[in-house]
């Protein structure tokens, strides 16, 4: 398959006790329409056969796939990918978890998105909807974004510095988002996804291809995933307590981004206000999230707790 250039893409995959399902993923890479791309895995320790199997793929293709090796153990999946992005050199960049299947035109199709429209010197996130599977990959729903109730049509800032709806395994990026990441040694990120999508939402584009490109496994040992479950009382409760901690949580991230990344002063200050919410009286609390749209959107009760606890 042709494009413009035939440009390089850098896929980025963050290891750790795979050994069950990275081959069905490495393979379905390898099954890819679109031929340029390189594979690069960093293993965050592994005690299984995670970093063999890897290292049998890279001896059948030293050309296409390559090995991070280094003494930093356990840095956790976010910064196991930041850690990749800071040794990641091409124009466009892909993220791969170790137990997903790639459909064979995920690569060809989000790679026409980015470039029917990138701009020059602008940061691009291009993300597409998943196919949500069981760890058979039997089909639990076609659409993660429907089965997740996810507002697709919402990424702005304001919506992404409280809640990430940007899934890294779908994720490309272009050069110029890459370089807003590197170097910076953040310390308070949640997720990889999120930082990206709220970097590329405060200093660049976001795009959608409306259109499931993998099979998102689900097997009980993701780090992150797809949860549907009906809610008792005791859930209730718990997800007060997580929903306050990932509050804290976020304030914590946006503080980071503050620190390292150059924003126009109209947004640095909106931000700041966020973070320093505590300051304001309880109503005005209330009043300032609802009217700079720093709230929760997907689901009514998360909404509500928000506004309670915040």
């Amino acid at each position: 398959m042709k494009l413009r250039n035939s440009p390089r893409v850098e896929i980025l995959m963050a290891t750790y006790n795979g050994e069950k399902y990275i081959k069905e993923q490495i393979e379905s890479l390898l099954n890819q329409t679109y031929i340029n791309w390189n594979l690069l895995i960093r293993d965050d320790g592994s005690s299984d056969e995670t970093v063999k199997i890897i290292e049998n793929y890279v001896k059948k293709y030293p050309e296409k796939i390559k090995l991070l090796k280094d003494n930093k153990n356990n840095l956790g999946v976010q910064y196991n990918f930041l850690e990749l992005l800071e040794y990641s050199t091409q124009d466009y960049t892909m993220f791969c978890d170790q137990d997903d299947v790639w459909l064979d035109n995920k690569v060809e199709k989000t790679l026409k998105k980015m470039l029917l429209n990138e701009k020059k010197e602008i940061p691009i996130l291009i993300y597409t909807d998943l196919t949500v599977v069981d760890k058979n990959l039997n089909v639990i729903h076609d659409s993660f974004w429907k089965y997740q109730n996810i507002d697709i049509l919402n990424n702005n800032y304001e919506k992404l510095i409280v809640e990430n709806n940007i899934t890294g395994c779908t994720v490309m990026i272009n050069k110029k988002l890459r370089e807003l990441v590197f170097g910076k040694k953040f310390q308070n990120i949640i997720m990889h996804d999120w930082l990206l999508g709220l970097l590329a939402s405060l200093k660049g584009e976001i795009y959608l291809l409306e259109e499931s490109l993998i099979l998102y496994r689900q097997h009980g040992k993701n780090c992150a995933g797809a949860k549907k479950t009906k809610e008792n009382l005791n859930d209730l409760i718990k997800k007060i307590f997580i929903l306050k901690r990932q509050i804290l949580d976020t304030k914590k991230q946006a503080n980071d981004i503050l620190d390292k990344i150059e924003l126009s002063s109209d947004r640095r200050e909106k931000i700041l206000e966020y973070v320093n919410l505590k300051n304001k009286s309880f109503l005005k609390r209330k009043i300032w999230l609802i009217k700079n749209k720093f709230i929760f959107q997907n689901k009514l009760i998360k909404k509500i707790i928000q506004l309670i606890i915040e």
